[in-house]
């Protein structure tokens, strides 16, 4: 990743009037547009078409919360998307993960979590590494997910992928310091298959 950003966030002052109403929610504590939303500002139309999608994966998604949440945490750690990882981190204790639960996600010891929590960061190697899953996995998935679960998992991977190459790619940086510090990529194990 780049060590300053190659497009600076965009001055909200800058924005439509109808780009500021779509990120009304995307703010952060002290009320400033988060960086990644105000960096995508400089493609305002694709931001706001963009944001739609992003909220069901966000906030609407079938999957538990903490199961999703530590999909992408697995998504941001294997990308080194530090910025993704800082936020997550963040939503992650909102919802009741300990750290320790975080980093074992993110480093693959999974010997500890739940056969669900499992089945869905296999599956997301699965689809970060191949685009796709082989029948057992499929197998499994479709044991403890609905049609419509299984659909958004396959959403949360498509959008946290995306959202990782544009941190790597634009260089967003961190808003302050990390909250947890971002495994680095030697101490990542890969699963190749779930315990039956």
């Amino acid at each position: 990743m780049p060590e300053k950003p190659r497009l600076q966030p965009v001055d909200e002052t800058d924005l439509q009037e109808k780009t500021l109403a779509s990120l009304a929610p995307y703010r952060d504590q002290d009320g400033r547009i988060h960086t990644i939303w105000a960096t995508l500002a400089h493609h305002e139309d694709a931001l706001r078409r963009y944001l739609v999608f992003s909220n069901h994966v966000l906030g609407k998604n079938t999957l538990p919360l903490p199961s999703r949440e530590l999909m992408i945490l697995r998504i941001a750690a294997r990308a080194q998307a530090a910025y993704e990882w800082d936020q997550h981190v963040r939503i992650a204790r909102r919802a009741g993960l300990s750290d320790e639960t975080i980093l074992a996600a993110a480093t693959g010891a999974w010997d500890g979590l739940g056969d669900l929590d499992r089945v869905l960061l296999t599956a997301t190697d699965s689809l970060v590494d191949r685009q796709g899953v082989d029948d057992e996995l499929w197998n499994r998935l479709t044991d403890h997910l609905s049609t419509e679960q299984v659909i958004d998992v396959l959403y949360t991977v498509g959008q946290y992928l995306t959202i990782a190459t544009i941190i790597n790619t634009l260089g967003v940086q961190v808003e302050g310091d990390l909250t947890l510090p971002l495994p680095h990529p030697a101490d990542q194990a890969v699963q190749k298959e779930v315990p039956a």
